[in-house]
């Protein structure tokens, strides 16, 4: 595989040593270049062409939204990583950069080690650029541009409710009772197409696991039910699941989704170890709903990197669920959807710009 070309920008000399020496350590990553600011960055990119920039969101001239927007206009095949504090103004302003074309993000370390938290910035930045090559690989094969965006052909029907592709044998349930979402790398901008376009009055829930430390899966949620018309909420323990609602599941620890002995469901925060080295996992969620509702569950496998799902997908398979998969070519990486595809586990391959209709007609809404 080629060398992936990475360039950084930060007006922290201390933050720059640490991203260049996590750099620096990996196979197959080359670094290309500095800058303190965003005025600087804008000038050097040009001569430096790397494929991906490691950018700061706040600096002193230009933020780094701004840099971000500029480097999208002007090198549109540059992939764009953010770089942020934790905290809710931070988490807030990653989620407009992740809404307006970086690929992802990475909290910065808070530990008072330094070769700690080199370490950390070297595992998180291993998993981006792991993310960022298959990208790249991907549109490659297609003969793609990062400039022209994924759009599904006119001539494609999907098929109405009931129906099935006839590679499969699924029968699609009656009545549904629960929505489940798995997603990751690319999937903020991903459920901003998806959830918006989900009708008001919604008559099932919506529990969404996305990829994500703490901090910022409460910043998602806030910015998605600005653009919803159902109520978007970032998860707790205890907390009645209701229909016309999505719950997105809190970063660093695992939801689960229950019944009582009166069948009235509610999420239950489990802070065990990772599962497939995520803290929340679709898995384990996954396995939670196929334990009570497992044929009235409509499964949703959308854009990341790695299987995580996979298995859960099979459990609610096993019971009689159905499941979508968000289509390869609108995948920011498509390595969730693929493990499902792969094992012939999916109902139906969607395109992200048709998803909540087909959740609409599966729902016998439309």
């Amino acid at each position: 595989m080629e060398n992936l070309r990475v360039f950084v920008v930060d007006d922290s000399s201390m933050y720059r040593r640490l991203l260049t020496r996590a750099v620096e350590s990996m196979e197959n990553i080359k670094m290309v270049g500095t800058a303190p600011t965003g005025s600087i960055a804008l000038q050097k990119v040009s001569s430096a062409q790397p494929d991906v920039v490691l950018l700061d969101i706040e600096m002193p001239d230009m933020n780094g939204i701004q840099v971000l927007e500029n480097l999208k206009a002007q090198f549109p095949a540059v992939e764009v990583v953010l770089i942020s504090g934790v905290n809710s103004r931070s988490a807030d302003v990653v989620m407009d950069g992740l809404s307006k074309g970086a690929v992802d993000f990475i909290p910065k370390p808070e530990g008072d080690s330094l070769e700690d938290n080199i370490q950390e910035l070297t595992q998180r930045l291993r998993d981006v650029f792991r993310a960022v090559q298959t990208l790249h690989f991907t549109r490659k094969a297609r003969g793609e541009t990062p400039a022209v965006p994924a759009v599904p052909p006119p001539s494609l029907h999907l098929p109405p409710a009931g129906a099935v592709p006839s590679r499969m044998t699924t029968i699609v349930p009656v009545k549904f009772s629960l929505v489940a979402v798995g997603v990751s790398t690319g999937g903020p901008k991903a459920l901003e197409e998806f959830i918006p376009r989900l009708p008001q009055g919604l008559p099932v829930p919506v529990v969404v696991v996305q990829h994500m430390p703490p901090v910022f899966t409460a910043s998602l949620a806030r910015q998605l039910e600005k653009k919803s018309k159902l109520r978007v909420v970032e998860g707790a323990d205890r907390m009645a699941v209701e229909p016309g609602t999505v719950y997105i599941a809190p970063g660093g620890i695992h939801t689960l989704v229950e019944a009582d002995s009166s069948g009235n469901m509610h999420l239950r925060m489990n802070d065990g170890p990772p599962v497939n080295s995520c803290k929340p996992a679709v898995d384990v969620m996954f396995r939670s709903v196929a334990e009570f509702a497992g044929g009235r569950t409509l499964a949703i496998i959308m854009t990341g990197m790695g299987k995580d799902g996979l298995y859960g997908v099979e459990l609610i398979k096993g019971k009689g669920g159905y499941c979508l998969t968000q289509s390869p070519e609108t995948c920011v990486v498509y390595g969730m959807p693929q493990a499902v595809d792969q094992a012939r586990l999916s109902d139906e391959s969607v395109p992200l710009e048709l998803l909540a209709q087909r959740v609409k007609t599966l729902l016998n809404l439309s």
